[in-house]
């Protein structure tokens, strides 16, 4: 459906694209007027990312630039599977987004060769120093501001009351107002029952806290971790809940069941991390890699001008924006291409 510099751009390609910016936008799911107006700056965005990657991929094989299964491999190694709980998470992550590990593997090795052309194309340029690293702490000492952060576990009784209605309602669509929150009340009051229960089995005995989460807790990503929920900042917690931990002393259980919006949860803290100014040697190693990051993008950016400026592409008018004029090929802009003549096969 297009060519940059005669190397090919795919349907089965711009149609994987295009669906992965859908799915983003959550095109599908909004209003069909809002939907259509959206449909342009999608296609454009889909366009731009392959032409893009086209130019990429066609340097990257001229410089014979890189990467093997087993490089792939090795980061999720290092990255993912050391940690335990990176390792869980990762697993969820596949799930909830329909992604085998082989499409992960691809997008990953498609981001490690992209950090790899950036890193061997740009040279100087993407190189960041000690002294990047030092003068961006200085400037933005307020971006090491640890705020307070409290680590606790729970188990959850989950009770989400809208959820529970719109459930209801599912299975008996002609249930009435009242019956509904007599039902809503029943089970509520089911789910407190086992809540406090649990709660008494760990009140006796606290050593079974994290076998009690493994195999009662609804939340099953801290289940898998015996409840256990990480350091928590204030902004990121439901208020309630933010409120009880803050109260309760280190080590402790909280004194009874806690009722949020999510449910019912029995909580104890494992620690209170008072806030503090992230040192140097703390914060270097994340603003070099956020340096970096940005330093790569900058170049990117210059590269891929240069490159759009002398190439030359052709797109099928089908696929072209409506907002794309259509302009000579090789000025780098979108040209459509030639209709085949009568007779000929159509792409």
């Amino acid at each position: 459906m297009a060519t940059v510099n005669g190397e090919p751009i795919t349907k089965v390609e711009y149609d994987k694209t295009y669906n992965e910016f859908k799915k983003a936008f959550g095109l599908e799911k909004m209003p069909e007027q809002q939907r259509e107006m959206l449909a342009d700056t999608v296609k454009q965005m889909t366009l731009n990312k392959l032409i893009l990657h086209t130019l990429i991929y066609t340097e990257a094989a001229k410089e014979k630039i890189t990467v093997s299964d087993a490089e792939v491999k090795a980061y999720k190694e290092d990255k993912i599977f050391k940690n335990p709980v990176l390792k869980t998470q990762f697993k969820q992550f596949l799930q909830q987004n329909m992604m085998s590990e082989a499409d992960f593997d691809a997008m990953l090795k498609e981001n490690l060769l992209l950090n790899k052309f950036m890193d061997t194309k740009g040279g100087p340029e993407v190189k960041v120093t000690d002294a990047d690293v030092k003068t961006f702490y200085d400037k933005n000492p307020d971006q090491f501001k640890v705020p307070a952060r409290i680590r606790a576990e729970h188990i959850l009784v989950k009770a989400i009351v809208p959820q529970m209605k719109q459930e209801l309602r599912g299975k008996q669509p002609k249930i009435s107002d009242a019956e509904l929150e007599k039902k809503i009340t029943d089970e509520k009051n089911a789910l407190r029952a086992k809540a406090d229960k649990l709660y008494q089995e760990v009140k006796a005995d606290p050593g079974k806290f994290e076998e009690l989460a493994r195999a009662n807790s609804d939340d099953p990503i801290s289940a898998k971790q015996g409840g256990d929920l990480g350091f928590m900042i204030e902004n990121n917690i439901d208020p309630v809940f933010w409120d009880a931990i803050q109260k309760t002393p280190s080590g402790k259980l909280y004194p009874s069941v806690l009722a949020t919006q999510f449910g019912y949860h029995i909580i104890r803290v494992m620690d209170h991390a008072a806030p503090h100014q992230q040192t140097f040697a703390e914060a270097k190693p994340f603003i070099a890699d956020h340096l970096a990051q940005q330093k790569k993008q900058e170049f990117l950016q210059k590269w891929a001008a240069e490159k759009k400026a002398t190439a030359i592409i052709a797109i099928e008018p089908a696929y072209m924006p409506k907002a794309a004029e259509p302009v000579a090929s090789g000025t780098g802009m979108a040209a459509p291409m030639q209709q085949p003549a009568a007779g000929q096969g159509q792409h």
